[in-house]
């Protein structure tokens, strides 16, 4: 996995990570710098990518978070981008009010349903990935009641299983994917 290898150090690794998305994550700064000092899309990234260079050690291996660190890096320090431009009076004080404004409602990745929807892939992965790791009665019963929306008894007749069985085995999972969704 890419996440894997930059962790790792390999920079051939971290060249393909900047060819595959530089051109999304600039159109993603233009986003909120249009108007602006062009270069400022291309200083954001740029700093956004030699973050992750420096800081790979955190890389998580399975790079469930890189994207969402991507996108979420580049929202920031394109904010960041806007708030020193207004200090330096680059903009006035209620246009830039305006854009703030805008920007954070518009392109948070906590607001927006589309950029939302990238990190909801990457939570999805995780969860499936986590859910993958029970055992499979867990799975089971974890599928055939959050998945098919079964009641305990309904599981408990079908699989042959005790309701206190049901129960407990749906209590242990529920803590083996909370444990497992934070590592990820």
């Amino acid at each position: 996995m890419l996440a894997a290898r930059i962790r790792a150090g390999d920079r051939e690794a971290f060249d393909t990570l900047c060819r595959e998305r530089y051109a999304s994550l600039i159109a993603y700064a233009r986003l909120f710098l249009s108007g602006f000092n062009a270069a400022w899309a291309e200083d954001v990234v740029q700093d956004v990518l030699f973050g992750v260079w420096t800081n790979r050690a955190r890389l998580k291996e399975d790079g469930t978070d890189l994207q969402a660190y991507l996108l979420r890096s580049v929202y920031h320090r394109s904010l960041n981008y806007l708030k020193k431009a207004r200090r330096s009076s680059l903009l006035s004080e209620t246009g830039a009010a305006d854009l703030l404004s805008l920007v954070v409602d518009r392109y948070d990745p906590d607001r927006n349903p589309a950029i939302l929807n990238l990190f909801r892939a990457d939570v999805r992965t995780s969860l499936e990935k986590a859910i993958s790791s029970l055992p499979e009665q867990r799975r089971k019963i974890v599928s055939l009641s959050y998945l098919e929306d079964l009641s305990n008894k309904e599981i408990s007749d079908l699989l042959g299983l005790s309701l206190s069985t049901v129960e407990n085995h749906k209590y242990l999972a529920l803590k083996q994917l909370r444990e497992g969704m934070k590592k990820n």
